[in-house]
């Protein structure tokens, strides 16, 4: 005998939430790509600004020199651009100089050679930030890192 309840097919479990389709491969690529483009993107802006802004905003100072220290100013820039001659610095830091100042110094006799002149002359980096000062004497130099130096109060 043969039950007919046995030989009936299974009926269906109840319906059950449907699940959640699958995230597409595209659209997880897609945001990766918008993703990487806007970390490109700004980069780009940020070093292309950056880089020109020192030349848009900052000139060379020599045409404010009097015009009898105006050749003195050049060769001093000239100099000066020597000095930063590390392979970053020369490459990558110093975007633009300045000649901030000429004047004649107090020990002309021992600095006969060039009509006893000094200059310091000022390196600007990405910005027009301030990156250092040479002390120019002659055609020597001293590279001066700490631009923003601390000045010392009187206490009392």
């Amino acid at each position: 005998m043969t039950d007919d309840a046995s030989a009936a097919p299974p009926t269906a479990a109840p319906a059950s939430a449907p699940a959640p389709a699958p995230a597409r491969p595209g659209r997880r690529w897609r945001t990766l790509l918008i993703l990487a483009s806007i970390s490109v993107g700004w980069k780009v802006i940020v070093f292309t600004l950056g880089a020109a802004l020192p030349r848009w905003l900052i000139e060379d100072g020599i045409a404010e020199l009097p015009a009898a220290l105006q050749p003195y100013g050049h060769e001093a820039k000239q100099s000066a651009l020597a000095l930063w001659n590390g392979p970053i610095e020369r490459h990558g830091l110093v975007r633009t100089v300045r000649v901030v100042s000429v004047e004649r110094l107090a020990d002309a006799n021992a600095h006969a050679r060039c009509n006893g002149l000094g200059a310091r002359v000022r390196a600007y980096t990405y910005f027009a930030i301030p990156y250092s000062e040479v002390r120019m004497v002659c055609d020597r130099g001293v590279v001066e890192y700490r631009v923003f130096r601390r000045r010392h109060r009187p206490t009392g």
